[in-house]
């Protein structure tokens, strides 16, 4: 891995093709992706009822209720 991010580095430094970089961007990363390993996260359901006259509501990627964009009309 060490020697795709050095290549990496230098073909960035030098400008030499687009390509080369990409490749050994892409093969650092591959190698990563398969030999480190990964657990999975609990992400539970989140489930949002309101009532009618309250609206405003936001997804967040954080997947938390978020009520300073809601109001009731």
């Amino acid at each position: 891995m060490d020697a795709l991010i050095d290549a990496a580095s230098a073909a960035a430094a030098t400008g030499e093709p687009r390509q080369n970089y990409e490749k050994d961007v892409k093969g650092f990363v591959d190698l990563a992706y398969a030999d480190i390993p990964r657990i999975p996260i609990f992400q539970p359901y989140v489930n949002v009822a309101m009532q009618k006259n309250v609206s405003g509501y936001q997804y967040w990627f954080h997947r938390r209720l978020d009520y300073r964009a809601l109001v009731k009309s």
